[in-house]
């Protein structure tokens, strides 16, 4: 498959090559495109590997809170031993331990993560969503950015607790900027396991991290992992590699820079895997597959950089005696990731709609195209907030980054948007924003496996669009949205490459987009006209409810629709999603 997209979209040149004529003539590609003809800047500093650009039982040692005070850089306090600092070094993978004394057995006891810290990043009424916090795993971790070397090193702490039913003989952890498609690196070294060294291996070509554990963690008990690690970006490297792991035009854009926890599955769940996610990453399409968990981050930058993260900053930041090093403690709330990106020479405009305060960051020279974005925000949240359900957290930011090769991409509280959009100022920025705005509900908020079943979240962002315009009054570009979705999947219709929705991002053939965007917000459109809006608005609202901060599927969406309409909706869900019948098109 030729065509690649990451978190919302990425088109690779040849997979556009065979849409061409039909995707040039279209003023938006239901918030994705390609690079708008420019040249892509030479990297500064070349990846180690090329990206791929391949179609498309005792107590358990307490954790300290931040401290008040500042205390020494990139180092998490812990019993019975402290975390170091990684020194910077190139991403190399670990080395196994056949020597690490034995995991204590671990007590179903609850960490002393601070929970109620994280009330900072949720809006006053959702406050009272932290009382689930035992359904969360907690990250705690200090780093620290240097720029001119493109790392950012530290220690980070997580407080893992098995909620199947099974016990785990060992945890595993994504390092998804081992991926060729990151062009960057992640390494780790000194883990250990409630204070104690840990076996550690790699598999997926150092992508997957397997840590040890002598004693199986039971259902309902709790282990800490420490480990330090160092995450390397090129520079200047996104028309080559993914933008959202690259510095460049002041933006030093810094995704899933930290190990993160793989999901488990257990086999009742019925998903595309059983156990730990240990598939292989594909490129196409989202490769970071996460659940929800709470984030306490302290991080120390160079004081001529600003900080965009996800959640929101607790107290003010500190700056370090005797270095020009500013320090800073962000807390996300129930989010499944933590973005972190360092601006410098941006401008910014920010207001607060529905209690959400809104920033947008953007070129000096975009001004116009900056508090464009801003008002677009605006009017997505409110509209979003009305149909879907109420956005819990206090903040949401828009950056304008050099992506080049796809035109935005979402991350908890955090949408990137392709620089080049400011420039042309238009409906494109509008509907690309709107999108990932949208992908704060289908995507952040409610979950599903990105890798397993991608038209979840995309059909829905993708069919935001037309609710947006929808909102706005904006009829004619209500039916240029639908139009656009139609012609792109009946191309694909009359190629003889239509298929099931309902796949892994590894199974399409030339028809991913088509599928994935264009079908699957079809399907909306049409279930709309099924049951009608009424029907139709209540079930999206119970789907947002009871998914918030959990994993959907297909069958699950299927199962809220049925119960808003009181109608058997089976054959209809099964022609439009896991079937490849002749659908007639809304």
């Amino acid at each position: 498959m030729q065509n690649q997209n990451y978190r919302h979209c990425w088109f690779h040149p040849r997979w556009l090559r065979s849409f061409n004529i039909l995707l040039a003539s279209m003023m938006i590609l239901s918030g994705c495109a390609s690079s708008f003809g420019n040249s892509p800047p030479t990297p500064e500093i070349a990846a180690d590997a090329q990206p791929s650009l391949e179609a498309a039982g005792s107590s358990l040692p307490a954790v300290l809170s931040a401290p008040t005070e500042v205390p020494s850089p990139a180092r998490i306090a812990t019993t019975p031993s402290p975390l170091s600092p990684t020194a910077v070094q190139s991403p190399m993978p670990p080395t196994a331990s056949t020597t690490a004394p034995p995991v204590a057995n671990q007590e179903a006891t609850l960490p002393t993560f601070d929970v109620s810290a994280q009330t900072a990043a949720l809006l006053t009424e959702f406050a009272a969503d932290l009382n689930t916090a035992e359904n969360w795993n907690r990250y705690t971790m200090n780093a620290s950015l240097d720029p001119v070397a493109l790392t950012v090193s530290g220690a980070q702490q997580v407080e893992v607790r098995n909620r199947a039913d099974t016990p785990f003989d060992a945890l595993y952890f994504h390092l998804y900027p081992n991926h060729p498609d990151f062009g960057g690196g992640l390494s780790v070294e000194n883990v250990r396991v409630n204070g104690q060294a840990a076996p550690i291996s790699t598999e997926q070509n150092n992508i997957l991290l397997r840590v040890e554990l002598s004693q199986p963690l039971i259902p309902g008990a709790w282990a800490i992992v420490t480990m330090d690690f160092t995450a390397r970006t090129q520079r200047n490297a996104s028309g080559n590699t993914y933008g959202a792991f690259n510095m460049q035009s002041g933006v030093w854009s810094l995704a899933t820079f930290y190990p993160i926890l793989a999901v488990y599955q257990p086999e009742s769940a019925g998903g595309s895997y059983v156990g730990w996610d240990r598939r292989p990453v594909s490129g196409r399409g989202d490769l970071v597959v996460s659940e929800v968990a709470l984030y306490d981050v302290t991080l120390d930058t160079p004081a001529d950089w600003s900080l965009v993260t996800t959640g929101a900053r607790v107290g003010e930041p500190a700056i370090i005696p005797q270095s020009s090093q500013r320090r800073e403690r962000f807390v996300s709330g129930p989010q499944r990731d933590f973005f972190l990106a360092a601006l410098q020479g941006l401008d910014q405009a920010s207001n607060v709609v529905d209690g959400t305060r809104i920033t947008t960051y953007y070129q000096p020279g975009d001004t116009a195209a900056g508090q464009r974005s801003l008002r677009v925000a605006e009017q997505s949240l409110q509209t979003f907030n009305q149909r879907y359900g109420r956005y819990p957290l206090a903040e949401l930011d828009v950056i304008q980054a050099a992506l080049t090769r796809f035109l935005g991409v979402e991350y908890p509280g955090v949408v990137l948007i392709e620089e080049n959009l400011y420039r042309q100022n238009g409906r494109t920025l509008d509907t690309t924003v709107a999108h990932e705005v949208a992908h704060q509900w289908w995507y952040s908020l409610v979950g599903n496996d990105y890798q397993g079943e991608p038209w979840l979240d995309e059909g829905l962002a993708s069919y935001s669009q037309v609710i947006f315009y929808e909102a706005l009054g904006q009829g004619e570009l209500v039916n240029a949205e639908l139009e656009n979705f139609r012609r792109i999947y009946l191309s694909t219709r009359q190629d003889g490459r239509d298929a099931a929705v309902d796949r892994p991002v590894t199974s399409f053939e030339g028809n991913y987009f088509a599928l994935v965007y264009a079908k699957s917000a079809l399907f909306f459109a049409a279930l709309r006209d099924q049951i009608g809006d009424e029907a139709f608005f209540n079930f999206i609202q119970a789907y947002y409810a009871n998914y918030r901060y959990r994993e959907a599927d297909g069958d699950g969406l299927r199962a809220i629709a049925e119960r808003s309409c009181s109608c058997d909706l089976r054959e209809f869900y099964a022609d439009w999603i896991t079937d490849a019948a002749a659908v007639e098109l809304p």
